[in-house]
C-alpha cells in the first residue's frame, strides 16, 4: 500500500489516513434514525433548505475546503482544496475535486458514468449511481468526509440521511451575521461516534448553506490505532462560495470527452496497478546516494560524511501516511537487532512542521532517530513519488534497495533482515547491480 504523490511535494493534513484506513467514510453513521426528538426550533431551522435540495431539479455548487490540523491552539498544518458541483436530478452530476495534489473528475450522463483520475488516465464506472446513492456514501474518492458537502449540494438528495442519521444531539447554537453581513442560523450535532459538526444556514425566505466545519478529533482519539498528541485537533471547514438548486444546468457538463492522449482503464484497480509498477522502477537503485543534510528533531545535524562506512536506513514518512505508521515499528525493530554493526536508521518526516511531528513522535513508542523535511527538499533529492519510501545503503554510498509501499509485517521484516544481513557483510544486493556489471570476486 502506498500513499501516491506526484510532482512538487504537497502534504494532505496529519492524521487523514484514518479516513481511508479504518473506512469511515461519512460524516453520518448513515441510515440509522435519530435516536433523539427533534426539537422545533432545530425542525424549523433544517426544514426548509433540506425540502429546497430535496425537491430541486438541478444545482450548482463551488464549495471551498480548508483541512486543519491544531497543536497546542495554534494552526500548524492548512491544506485546501476546492469541490465545483453541478447535477440534475435524478442521476446526472459532475463533481470535480481539486486539491494541491490530486485533480479528479467524476461524470454521469444518467446512462454512463467516467471517472477522469488525471486529464491521462480515465476509467468507465460499471454503473451509474443516482445523485441519493453518490451522496450516502462515495465509492470514488473525492477528498476527506465528500458525503458532507454532496448531501449540501446533489439535486433531490435528501440531507437529512447525512445529517440526522446516527446522530447523538442536534441543536440551535443560536442567530448571527456571518462574516458580519448575512443573517444566519447556527445549528451543532453531535454524533454517536463523537464526531462534531456546525452548520451555518441563511437566515431568509430562500435559505442556503453558508459554513460546514467538522470536528473530526474525537474519532481519531478514539480509534486508539495511533496515540494523538494532547492538544491536537483536526476539523474540515466546507466554505460555500456560490449555490444554487434553480436556474438552468447545461447537460455537457455531464459529458466527458477524453483528450487524444488520455489513457483509458478497464478500472480503478489497473490504474493503481499500472501507477505501482512504474514507482518500483526507482532511479537511484544500483547508483551513488546524493549528498543529504538530516536536521533532526533536537535540532542536530547529520551529513552524509557523518555516516561513510556505515549501513545507512533512511524511511521518509508523514503522519497522514496510514502504510507509513504501519511500516515504521516493523524498520525499526529490525534495524534495531543491527545496531551493533553499524546500521544507522532515520526516519524522514516529509512536508510537516516541526512542532506538529514532535508532539505527535512524543506519543508513539518508536524510540527512533526523527529528522524533519518540512519543505519536501529530501524528498525531491531521492526523487520519491510516493510514501512510504525506505533506501538501504551501503558502507560504499551505493543505494542497494528501495522499499515503496508496505507490503504487509512479515514480509517486510524479511526483506529487510534479508538485505541487512548481506549488507552488514559488505556484499551487494543482486536487484541493484547492473546487468552489464562484472561480477563480485
Amino acid at each position: 500500500m502506498n500513499c501516491v504523490r506526484l510532482g512538487k511535494w504537497n502534504v494532505l493534513p496529519s492524521l487523514m489516513f484514518f479516513v481511508a484506513v479504518l473506512g469511515m467514510a461519512s460524516v453520518s453513521v448513515g441510515q440509522d434514525k435519530p435516536s433523539f426528538e427533534l426539537s422545533d426550533d432545530v425542525r424549523d431551522a433544517l426544514t426548509p433548505l433540506f425540502s429546497r435540495i430535496l425537491k430541486a431539479d438541478v444545482s450548482r455548487a463551488t464549495v471551498e475546503l480548508s483541512a486543519e490540523t491544531v497543536m497546542g491552539g495554534k494552526v500548524v498544518e492548512t491544506a485546501d482544496s476546492v469541490y465545483q458541483i453541478a447535477s440534475k436530478y435524478p442521476n446526472q452530476y459532475t463533481v470535480y475535486y481539486k486539491s494541491a495534489d490530486d485533480r479528479k473528475r467524476l461524470y454521469s450522463d444518467g446512462e454512463k458514468g467516467v471517472v477522469a483520475l488525471t486529464p491521462e488516465a480515465f476509467f468507465r464506472l460499471p454503473q451509474v449511481a443516482s445523485c441519493q446513492e453518490l451522496a450516502t456514501r462515495s465509492e470514488i474518492n473525492l477528498g476527506p468526509y465528500p458525503e458532507a458537502v454532496l448531501a449540501l449540494t446533489l439535486a433531490g438528495v435528501d440531507p437529512a440521511v447525512t445529517f440526522l442519521g446516527g446522530m447523538k444531539s442536534v441543536e440551535v447554537a443560536g442567530k448571527m451575521k456571518y462574516r458580519g453581513s448575512i443573517q444566519s442560523i447556527h445549528l451543532r450535532g453531535q454524533q454517536k461516534d463523537g464526531v462534531s459538526w456546525d452548520l451555518w444556514i441563511s437566515d431568509e425566505g430562500k435559505p442556503r448553506p453558508l459554513r460546514l466545519l467538522v470536528d473530526l478529533t474525537p474519532m481519531l482519539v478514539a480509534t486508539g490505532q495511533v496515540a494523538v498528541p494532547q492538544g491536537y485537533a483536526y476539523s474540515l471547514r466546507y466554505d460555500f462560495k456560490s449555490w444554487r438548486v434553480t436556474g438552468e444546468v447545461d447537460d455537457k457538463l455531464f459529458q466527458y470527452t477524453p483528450p487524444r492522449e488520455a489513457v483509458e482503464y478497464e478500472s480503478l484497480e489497473e490504474y493503481q496497478q499500472q501507477a505501482a509498477q512504474e514507482l518500483a522502477e526507482h532511479p537511484l537503485l544500483g547508483e551513488s546516494v546524493p549528498d543529504f543534510e538530516l536536521t533532526l528533531l533536537d535540532g542536530s545535524i547529520v551529513r552524509k560524511a557523518d555516516l561513510k562506512g556505515k549501513v545507512i536506513v533512511l524511511d521518509f514518512w508523514a503522519t497522514w501516511c496510514g502504510p507509513c505508521l504501519q511500516a515504521m515499528p516493523v524498520i525499526a525493530e529490525t534495524t534495531r537487532k543491527f545496531a551493533d554493526k553499524d546500521v544507522q536508521f532515520y526516519a524522514v518526516n516529509v512536508g510537516e512542521s516541526s512542532s506538529l511531528v514532535k508532539g505527535f513522535v512524543s506519543e508513539q513508542d518508536w524510540d527512533v532517530s526523527v529528522a524533519s523535511d518540512p519543505d519536501g527538499d529530501l524528498i525531491e533529492a531521492f526523487t520519491a513519488k510516493s510514501i512510504p519510501l525506505t533506501l538501504l545503503i551501503a558502507p560504499t554510498g551505493i543505494v542497494e534497495a528501495v522499499h515503496q509501499g508496505f507490503p504487509g509485517e512479515a514480509e517486510l521484516k524479511q526483506q529487510f533482515t534479508d538485505e541487512l544481513e548481506v549488507l552488514v557483510q559488505g556484499g551487494r544486493i543482486a536487484s541493484s547491480v547492473p546487468a552489464d556489471a562484472e561480477p563480485q570476486k
